[in-house]
């Protein structure tokens, strides 16, 4: 079934990357070898695979100083050194991209009459990139102390959640999957690696303000599923 591409995320090493309206994905290619003998066959050339090429991607959005991810893709530029990459379509799919790449362009902050600023980076993929197109089985349970309600109520498959009221800050995060490796992200940032059935550590909460919380998780070889908590204490 075709899939809206909203929800599509990309992270260098644990960090995602910020107001993003543009994602390729790895454009493959395979050289050919020419096998062509004096009797090949009807007068055809014959060949045989070559190298193959992971190509580069480019991706590009809303320029945003102090961004984690555009900070990052702009260090890994000057460093020059290989990145992990991931590309997380929206759980529903449950597909990823995972590859390895040097960022080989970064351009932040172009201006243009009429428009909003913007950044654009492009990605040398080295290596294979790996397709994963069996999804990971997710949370089983999901779980906030400090006194609000989740809604709606936790189900598998349901990805984006607000957790509101008269919260007693600060809260913690409990996730349940066995046999996933489950980490936390708030805001945006990598927090830490989660224990399934194990509470996370602290998260402070101020009055009247938002807090996201990002947990994705993961089985080896399958593709992530990410679960989206709205933090907001009323009172």
């Amino acid at each position: 079934m075709p899939q809206r591409s909203v929800g599509t995320k990309i992270k260098i090493g644990t960090t995602y990357i910020a107001q993003l309206t543009s994602i390729d994905a790895p454009p493959r290619t395979a050289e050919t070898l020419d096998t062509t003998t004096l009797d090949s066959a009807g007068g055809y050339r014959t060949f045989t695979g070559g190298f193959k090429d992971g190509g580069e991607i480019t991706i590009s959005g809303f320029f945003e100083p102090g961004d984690a991810g555009q900070d990052a893709l702009n260090d890994a530029f000057e460093a020059g050194a290989l990145q992990d990459f991931q590309v997380l379509f929206p759980s529903e799919m449950g597909a990823s991209w995972t590859f390895r790449g040097v960022v080989t362009a970064f351009q932040g902050g172009s201006a243009t009459l009429e428009d909003l600023l913007s950044f654009e980076a492009t990605i040398k993929i080295s290596g294979s990139p790996t397709l994963a197109t069996s999804d990971s089985g997710g949370l089983t349970a999901l779980a906030l102390s400090g006194g609000g309600t989740l809604a709606p109520v936790f189900a598998n498959g349901t990805y984006y959640y607000a957790y509101t009221g008269a919260i007693t800050s600060p809260i913690t995060v409990t996730a349940t999957a066995a046999s996933h490796t489950l980490k936390l992200y708030i805001d945006g940032v990598y927090s830490q690696d989660l224990t399934s059935g194990s509470a996370s550590n602290s998260i402070a909460v101020a009055l009247n303000t938002s807090k996201k919380l990002t947990i994705t998780a993961q089985e080896a070889s399958k593709s992530v599923k990410t679960y989206e908590i709205i933090v907001n204490k009323s009172s």
